[in-house]
């Protein structure tokens, strides 16, 4: 048998351009690590190891930077503070309960962020639609874009600055994901929505890459010290995801998107979670009001960020698989994971965000 260079070359080439062809280059490797009949075991086993390390230094060498690669298109609907109204340059007496954002990155031929296209309507919601009253306003940007790493809720992340070109000051956002982006006060915190929508933008074409089970460990206490039981209460609305509607046997049909309302309590004393009740409306199917309760654990830790805060919901319901996982961003957001870890991704009218109430 002979060992192919030119073939491995080749392969680890193809690596490079994002094909893989492992089982092929296992085969390559394991007949170019024993051809040498008269070398020692030893020198076999060097041989083999040098050839994995190589290719595990290629292989990482050729994975893309952090952050999504190649143009990406995010859409929202949001609410419209008077906060994001300053950072838009709105001005103060215009009437601004909700925000349309389409936004556009593009990337050149090198793979670097370079242009983007920002068009934003904004006005008062028309009640029993989705759209506007007469009377919206619309706002192109054009400019820059980068990419940039930032303190965020106390760990490293990707923050992306949209630089106007026909337009004064920036805008900055999280990038919680390769599928969401969240938009960043002046201070670089996260901007907190209300019970209607979050700050959340979502791919409109979402990439989605398989990172296995969730696996965290669980810390003791929440962290929050609170002169009463109740941690915290979120609120928000969400599309019609399974993992919501299995929570009281909810059909998708006819199922528009989920009013959610969660309390969190804890032992004060200890600061240890203890129970938590979620409150959801299923719009389209009724006005019904829907309790669960259970109790909750503070985890640590997912594929992608071992720092990660997450709150584990497990329903009293006997039916298995019905937890829920949230990321924590800080004290005031929760973003919904689904049961690989993954962070759900919404559409353009609402998001798989809650926002801190009080």
């Amino acid at each position: 048998m002979l060992c192919n260079v030119p073939r491995l070359k080749s392969i680890l080439t193809t690596f490079c351009h994002g094909i893989r062809e492992s089982d092929v280059i296992l085969e390559d490797w394991l007949t170019c690590s024993f051809i040498f009949e008269k070398k020692s075991f030893m020198n076999h086993v060097k041989f083999l190891t040098a050839t994995l390390l190589f290719y595990f230094i290629i292989d990482h060498s050729c994975s893309q930077p952090s952050g999504f690669s190649g143009n990406v298109s995010f859409a929202a609907t949001t609410p419209c503070n008077e906060e994001v109204k300053q950072m838009l340059n709105i001005p103060g007496g215009v009437n601004c309960e909700m925000m349309k954002w389409s936004l556009s990155l593009y990337r050149d031929d090198k793979n670097v962020p370079s242009a983007f296209d920002l068009t934003y309507k904004y006005g008062s919601p028309k009640q029993g639609t989705k759209g506007f009253r007469e009377g919206e306003k619309t706002t192109v940007l054009k400019g820059q874009w980068a990419i940039r790493k930032a303190k965020i809720a106390g760990s490293d992340k990707n923050v992306i600055t949209l630089t106007p070109g026909n337009a004064s000051g920036s805008l900055s956002f999280l990038q919680a994901s390769e599928n969401l982006l969240h938009l960043l006060k002046e201070d670089g915190t996260p901007m907190v929505g209300d019970a209607a929508w979050s700050y959340t933008l979502n791919n409109t074409n979402p990439v989605f890459i398989s990172t296995g089970p969730f696996l965290a460990k669980e810390l003791p206490s929440t962290g929050i010290i609170s002169e009463t039981d109740t941690v915290a209460v979120f609120v928000g609305r969400t599309p019609c995801s399974e993992s919501l509607r299995k929570l009281n046997n909810i059909t998708a049909e006819g199922c528009q998107l989920i009013k959610c309302r969660l309390i969190l309590l804890q032992d004060k004393k200890t600061q240890s979670p203890l129970n938590f009740v979620i409150q959801t409306i299923y719009v389209g199917m009724g006005d019904n009001k829907y309790s669960v309760t259970g109790r909750w654990k503070v985890m640590q830790g997912i594929t992608t960020d071992p720092t990660a805060i997450i709150y584990q919901l497990l329903p009293d319901s006997p039916q298995p698989g019905n937890e829920l996982l949230l990321l924590t961003c800080g004290d005031h957001i929760l973003f919904f994971l689904d049961k690989n870890s993954q962070l759900l991704v919404g559409n353009d009218y609402c998001s798989y965000t809650l926002n801190r109430e009080k």
